[in-house]
């Protein structure tokens, strides 16, 4: 059995939590630091997005996606599909999310309005039949009705059917259901079907959006039997632009219907590729364009994939599984649960979401802690060899005469005078290289802001009249906000982060030769490697991978999307009002001043690595000798005595670090 997607996230966050305590136990790092990272790790939520039309198969595909079993019911009609969220929860249930008053009395209103007066307005058209749909579903709650509106109700898992299912009695009035299961790897993780179009319902609408917008990953489920038509094109419109291209991955669902009626995997591929590239040019959009040289469509079965999860017993005590079972294994001239696995495809799907959301939540959630642990335990190693350079140079020391203290002493001090000499050259280097990038970066940054601002002063100029309205534009610009900051300004930022990695890691490497140089010139007795290497470990760990992090509080962006989401009179000049404040608010230099804090710390960790624990020691140690202050015999006793303490300690620590290292290859 393959290891499920999610219990792998379970696995790597409990690793971390234990990697985390064992950093803690060793006393690497403060009771509250683990406490924070720990918090950290179990706030964390990974959302899944799934849109698709109704038989696209998603309710087939998240059973064998999520459940690996065959728990949800059958999807409902599209009109009244609700929202559904599925989490972890101590026991199976539900907990439905009822229409407001407000929201019901605006159906009734759009209910009341004739079809014949919307004709020919697909959207408004969408509004009236959806409102009519309510309705007429709403007459099993009969009088009971209002009592139930703008409330929570929980249930149990049995009757889920009775909120999303096509005959339920609280569709008509049920917005989203959350659905509780208790699988410990649901645990931090948010699977959300939406209903996946135009959505005629407002306040359902705006609650898709929201989860979109947060979604690490989003898989569009189209059906292999007429893959990428009108209404997929429509989903892929509306909501590409919503969550972020990077974030998207195509699933053509039951592609075996497709193989058995003599299609090859490559031309269904083919057909839908080549499908969205006509739209893409048809409709002049450049997301979809964007979106296929991100991502190639993947064929699936998740028909096949759950006959392969699900008992075999259960299968036989089913007709229509045991038919299905039958039907793929003939079809595909196979034999095993094993192979039918094989043949559904649902492991190059799993692999492309591991991959997305490896991209979007490892640096986050696993790289930046684990680097905090490393650096915690190199600080310790260090410390303890740099404490064994010094006693061990303290020992040599004392067997020294005078004149070989004197010249001893001096080369320590030329080496201090040298070293200070080349480290200001070399943060002098770095600060132009910040400065540089900074400079380059604002300025593509700003441009990049210009262009899409332009692009929506167009929008504006076409599609906003006094008889167009502004709802066209309004969600026009809404992509381009996506584009800018889910797009643009992301991929920049990861461009500048890698240049300025690059470009720092080569200063140090010429940096730490001269360094290595200068040891070699005065002390050439003295065992340089080991601290020359854990210097240049120590400053690389922390430029990896975070050169560049945006401020904490919220930003530009966030205001303008949330701006957008507010604007709902048909008033032009509140899009010109969105424009001007996106030129005249954004500053490039919050997504970029950090950089220079790693300046300061960079030479801090040199200073303290070859000044505050190995060249300072160093030099009192030969002035105390110079001025004839030490009784060398009591002196070389106690030195002999803390290397041989140093020592067990050092090994001590290396042994933790193996562990450590042990419990880190598990993530």
């Amino acid at each position: 059995m393959n290891t499920n997607i999610f219990e792998e996230l379970s696995q790597k966050k409990q690793s971390l939590i234990s990697l985390t305590q064992k950093a803690k136990d060793y006393g690497w790092i403060t009771p509250q630091k683990e406490e924070e990272i720990i918090n950290r790790i179990k706030n964390d939520v990974l959302t899944i997005g799934v849109i698709g039309q109704m038989k696209s198969g998603k309710s087939t595909f998240l059973n064998a996606f999520v459940f690996e079993d065959d728990v949800l019911p059958a999807a409902t009609t599209p009109m009244t599909a609700a929202l559904s969220i599925i989490t972890y929860g101590e026991k199976k249930e539900i907990e439905a999310e009822f229409y407001t008053p407000q929201e019901w009395e605006e159906q009734k209103m759009q209910a009341s309005r004739s079809l014949e007066d919307v004709k020919g307005n697909e959207i408004e058209e969408s509004k009236v039949k959806a409102a009519k749909e309510l309705m007429e579903k709403a007459h099993k709650l009969g009088s009971s009705l209002e009592s139930f509106l703008g409330k929570n109700q929980k249930d149990t898992f049995e009757n889920l059917e009775e909120y999303v299912g096509a005959d339920g009695k609280y569709i008509s009035i049920t917005k989203a259901v959350k659905i509780y299961y208790p699988k410990e790897y649901l645990k931090g993780v948010e699977i959300v079907d939406t209903p996946g179009f135009n959505d005629p319902i407002v306040s359902r609408e705006e609650r898709t959006k929201e989860f979109l917008e947060k979604a690490d990953a989003v898989l569009l489920m189209l059906y292999a039997g007429r893959p990428f038509d009108s209404t997929d094109r429509s989903i892929l419109f509306e909501n590409v632009g919503k969550c972020g291209i990077g974030k998207v991955i195509i699933g053509i669902n039951k592609y075996d219907i497709a193989y058995e009626n003599g299609d090859t995997i490559e031309e269904i591929n083919e057909y839908v590729k080549q499908q969205i590239k006509d739209a893409a040019k048809n409709y002049g959009n450049e997301t979809l364009s964007d979106l296929l040289k991100e991502t190639s469509p993947i064929p699936l079965s998740a028909e096949m994939a759950l006959l392969s999860q699900m008992p075999m017993s259960k299968i036989n005590e089913s007709e229509s599984y045991s038919f299905s079972f039958k039907r793929h294994c003939d079809n595909f001239e196979i034999n095993s649960q094993n192979q039918l696995r094989d043949k559904s495809f649902l492991n190059n799907l799993t692999s492309e979401v591991k991959r997305i959301i490896d991209k979007e939540k490892t640096q986050i959630l696993f790289t930046k802690p684990i680097n905090e642990l490393l650096s915690s335990t190199y600080n310790k190693e260090n410390s303890t060899q740099n404490d064994i350079i010094v006693t061990e140079e303290k020992i040599k020391n004392l067997s020294l005469d005078d004149d070989e203290i004197d010249e001893k002493l001096k080369n320590v001090e030329r080496i201090e005078k040298r070293l200070n000499k080349k480290l200001n050259i070399f943060i002098d280097g770095l600060d132009e290289i910040f400065r540089e990038i900074v400079k380059k970066g604002s300025k593509d940054l700003d441009d990049m802001v210009d262009n899409r601002c332009n692009r929506m002063d167009d929008i504006i100029e076409k599609k906003t009249g006094i008889f167009k309205g502004t709802e066209k534009a309004k969600r026009e610009i809404q992509k381009e906000i996506q584009q800018l900051t889910q797009r643009d300004i992301k991929h920049k930022i990861e461009h500048l982060s890698d240049e300025v990695e690059r470009k720092v890691k080569n200063e140090i490497s010429d940096f730490i030769f001269e360094v290595e140089g200068l040891f070699i010139k005065y002390i050439p007795d003295f065992e340089s490697q080991d601290l020359i290497n854990s210097t240049k470990q120590k400053i690389t760990l922390d430029i990896d991978g975070n050169a560049f992090t945006p401020n904490n509080e919220e930003n530009l962006l966030d205001k303008l999307i949330k701006f957008v989401k507010n604007i709902f009179r048909n008033d032009k000049n509140e899009l010109y009002e969105l424009v001007n404040k996106t030129r005249s608010e954004f500053k490039a230099e919050q997504y970029l001043e950090k950089i220079y804090q790693h300046k300061e710390n960079i030479a801090k960790t040199i200073k303290t690595n070859f000044f505050d624990e190995v060249l300072t020691p160093m030099r009192e140690n030969l002035e105390q000798l110079q001025k004839k202050v030490l009784d060398k015999e009591n002196a070389l006793n106690e030195e002999n005595k803390k290397l041989e303490e140093l020592t067990q300690l050092n090994k001590s620590i290396k042994n933790q670090i193996e562990e450590f290292k042990v419990l880190k290859s598990t993530l």
